[in-house]
C-alpha cells in the first residue's frame, strides 16, 4: 500500500497542483498584458494607445512620443521662431 502513495498518487498529486497552479498564472497574466511602451523622449512607461509613433529615418526606426512631450516640443519650438523672428 506504500509503494502505491509514493509511486503513483504523489506524483500523479503534485502534476495535478503544478498544473492548477500554472493555469491560474496563465490567466492573470493574459489579463494584466496590455501593450507598453516607452516614450522616446521622457523614458516613461504608456499605454500604446497613449503614444503616437513616427518612423524616422530611411532605415525604418519607429520612435514613441507621448502627449506631454509632444506638447513641450511645440512649445520649445514656438519659443525659438518667436526669438529669431524678432517677435
Amino acid at each position: 500500500m506504500l509503494f502505491i502513495i509514493f509511486v503513483i498518487l504523489t506524483p500523479i498529486a503534485v502534476w495535478l497542483i503544478l498544473h492548477f497552479v500554472s493555469r491560474q498564472k496563465d490567466a492573470g497574466e493574459i489579463q494584466s498584458k496590455a501593450p507598453m511602451e516607452v516614450c522616446a523622449l521622457c523614458q516613461n512607461e504608456f499605454l500604446m494607445s497613449e503614444l503616437l509613433e513616427k518612423e524616422v529615418g530611411g532605415y525604418g526606426r519607429v520612435y514613441c512620443f507621448c502627449g506631454q512631450c509632444i506638447e513641450n516640443l511645440y512649445h520649445e519650438y514656438q519659443k525659438q521662431t518667436s526669438i529669431e523672428t524678432g517677435e
